[in-house]
């Protein structure tokens, strides 16, 4: 991995000269950002690889596609209800609304929460089998229910923030 980075640094540089960037940046700063983007695309590379399943036998393809898109879902739907708290609390200011503490402190608990934050929703039947979701009732979770439903009930209650 090292020479490959080293081979990377190398063909950077003499573009840089050839194509005589503006910006010139050093050597470190350019391996650390060829490091990063490695990384990231090795990463990727390992989320996309066949899992050991429940049973001990080896994802399908299926499998994986199914797995990665759920994943992207959850990010997705992160993505959508920190947007939407965002818009919310842009318009709840214009108005000095007396509820905007409790909005920005929602804001903050899907920060905190993340993609795990929220429940899944979905259920699979494959092979005649009905997977099943179990919630794990988390003492702090029972407490914040309410107000997670709060953000998606909200979206659909006032769709004209989008």
């Amino acid at each position: 991995n090292a020479r490959v980075l080293d081979l990377l640094l190398e063909d950077l540089k003499e573009r840089s000269q050839k194509e005589v960037w503006v910006v010139q940046r050093s050597d470190g700063y350019y391996r650390e950002t060829l490091e990063h983007h490695y990384k990231r695309l090795w990463t990727i590379w390992r989320e996309g690889q066949a899992k050991v399943t429940a049973k001990g036998t080896l994802e399908t393809g299926e499998d994986v596609e199914k797995r990665l898109i759920t994943q992207k879902d959850k990010t997705l739907k992160l993505v959508h209800q920190a947007t939407f708290l965002h818009h919310i609390i842009e318009l709840k200011k214009d108005e000095s609304d007396e509820d905007l503490p409790t909005w920005e402190w929602l804001q903050r608990l899907i920060k905190t929460l993340g993609d795990d934050g929220m429940s899944s929703a979905e259920s699979d039947v494959e092979n005649n089998v009905e997977t099943v979701l179990w919630v794990k009732n988390m003492p702090w979770r029972c407490e914040v229910e309410r107000e997670l439903n709060i953000i998606d009930h909200q979206r659909v209650f006032d769709d004209k923030i989008f």
